[in-house]
């Protein structure tokens, strides 16, 4: 179980690894260039990404931990289509940094796998 005190506060994105469904790591310039995520103690979460093409990936909404996952229940997404959906994110730590793991991630295909590991602002 993860304990929220350690979640809570401001995070800045340091890095980002992809791995597809044959193993083969991600090219580094298909990452996301900059990016902040905000969890409240209240419940509350907010992320922007700053994608490879310039956009921005931003949703807000709420969280919930649930064994080793982190729930964000998106209410208001730059991408219209997020709204209302949840996504769930398997939660590490490594060191200071905290690594959110989407298995499968949003833009992967079966097997494989993106992390975004944040740390403290």
């Amino acid at each position: 179980m993860i304990d929220r005190d350690l979640m809570v506060g401001t995070w800045r994105l340091s890095d980002f690894r992809f791995i597809d469904g044959d193993g083969k790591l991600g090219r580094a310039e298909d990452a996301p260039k900059a990016g902040m995520l905000q969890y409240g103690p209240d419940g509350r979460l907010a992320v922007a990404t700053r994608q490879p093409d310039g956009k921005l990936f931003a949703y807000f909404g709420k969280f919930e931990l649930k064994g080793d996952e982190v729930h964000h229940h998106i209410e208001l997404g730059s991408d219209p289509k997020l709204d209302g959906t949840t996504t769930r994110r398997k939660v590490s730590f490594e060191g200071e940094r905290l690594v959110l793991t989407a298995d499968p991630p949003v833009l992967g295909g079966p097997g494989s796998k993106a992390s975004l590991i944040w740390s403290r602002a």
